[in-house]
């Protein structure tokens, strides 16, 4: 697994040619007191997936065993629209992180990606993108995906059995879709404008 690798003193910036980073994260905004975070995160590299999603967990599975669950499969789907560049991944220099956010993780992350993400906000009434959110932050450092098993058939199934508890899926699915190709579709347009 290569990557080129652009630095500065709070920031590096993993460039590579055979893997792909993608998420979808969900704002769900209650009132002005309360709200939900939910999200999806993808590493793909070869034929080999890493999903990380809240509250349920992490895998690392088949990419035709992703396609096979049309839940998980919506969601990397949604991913590859929402992620701005899907071959570079930041890292967050621990000694000079500004990211804190202890109530969307367990745990310190220091890897993210640049990607839009959705916040709908249920006291308003809105839905919309957010074009960058510095939310999407992988558990694992993305070069350890390389050497990783695949999950075993019981955890895999502990998996897909809380995913299924904790995830009603299908209701937004239609609305986030046509945000996303919106989001698609403004960004080609604001390319191509600016070409000409």
């Amino acid at each position: 697994m290569n990557s080129s690798i652009n630095a500065s003193s709070k920031y590096a910036y993993h460039t590579f040619e055979s893997v792909e980073f993608s998420g979808v994260f969900d704002r769900i905004v209650n009132n002005d007191l309360t709200g939900e975070c939910k999200y999806h995160l993808f590493i793909r590299y070869g034929d080999k997936v890493y999903m990380d999603v809240k509250g349920v967990g992490e895998i690392v599975i088949p990419f035709a065993e992703l396609q096979q669950n049309k839940y998980w499969k919506y969601y990397y789907d949604l991913s590859l629209l929402l992620t701005n560049n899907k071959n570079m991944v930041v890292q967050d220099l621990k000694y000079s992180s500004e990211y804190n956010d202890c109530q969307l993780y367990d745990e310190a992350r220091f890897w993210s990606i640049d990607t839009a993400s959705i916040e709908n906000d249920l006291h308003n009434n809105t839905l919309m993108i957010i074009s960058y959110d510095d939310n999407c932050f992988y558990k694992i450092c993305p070069y350890d995906l390389e050497n990783m098993g695949y999950t075993s058939q019981e955890d895999l199934n502990i998996f897909r059995q809380n995913y299924m508890m904790g995830y009603e899926c299908e209701n937004m699915w239609g609305i986030y879709y046509n945000l996303a190709i919106e989001y698609q579709t403004n960004l080609i347009q604001k390319k191509f404008e600016e070409i000409l």
